[in-house]
């Protein structure tokens, strides 16, 4: 009983909820300008090895929306936002990647001795970590009245931080390192999805096929 009340939710709040995360991830100039900022801001914090800086770049980027929606799409059976949310994450990455990629040739930073970059090992426990993480993300993002909550869980997701490593890493030519934070993007990534499927599934969102569809189509016009 006590699980069931854990992931009720209303239909209205699922209809809201689908607006949200459609529309926070449309592949707009807000959302690009804040991966922008946010990707310059986690670029100098891994740059300056100033742990700081890198979080407050994690609370300003918009990448959990797309992967959020990624799931969404899977759950709902909406391909048209699968698709859209894989080519705007993509597009996010590939923006990230060439800001840090461009500061990494600038500014010689020596990624070996950037402790969180350090710390960027592929795992068991790292998997672990991103499925939690995509729990209590796409949770807090759909459960009503929990959304003072999503500042501390966006310190949890680690997207954006493996991403500027990468391109800091690649300026650098550090190929092994390269392909270890590489492996370690792709298990977040993967976990968070796939805590998202599970909570999206629990809360039934698989009833809001026609409400996922109608925003998509609605996004796509715009």
């Amino acid at each position: 009983m006590l699980l069931k009340s854990l992931f009720k939710i209303s239909q209205a709040d699922r209809g809201k909820f689908v607006c949200k995360v459609i529309d926070s991830s449309s592949p707009n100039a807000d959302f690009y300008f804040l991966v922008f900022l946010s990707s310059l801001i986690v670029a100098f914090g891994l740059a300056a090895n100033n742990l700081i800086l890198v979080i407050g770049g994690m609370l300003v980027t918009p990448l959990l929306s797309p992967v959020l929606a990624i799931a969404l799409g899977a759950v709902t059976s909406e391909k048209k936002l699968l698709f859209r949310s894989i080519k705007v994450f993509l597009l996010a990455v590939f923006l990230s990647l060439l800001i840090s990629f461009v500061l990494g040739s600038i500014v010689k930073v020596y990624v070996y001795r950037v402790d969180l970059i350090a710390l960027m090992r592929p795992s068991w426990f790292a998997l672990v970590i991103a499925i939690t993480a995509g729990l209590a993300a796409s949770y807090s993002w759909a459960k009503p009245g929990l959304d003072q909550l999503l500042p501390g869980i966006a310190i949890t997701v680690s997207l954006i931080p493996p991403i500027i490593a990468l391109g800091l890493v690649l300026a650098e030519q550090s190929w092994f390192l390269f392909f270890r934070v590489l492996e370690f993007l792709l298990i977040n990534v993967f976990g968070i999805i796939a805590g998202a499927l599970i909570i999206f599934i629990l809360m039934e969102f698989y009833r809001s096929k026609r409400k996922t569809a109608i925003e998509t189509k609605a996004s796509l016009k715009q």
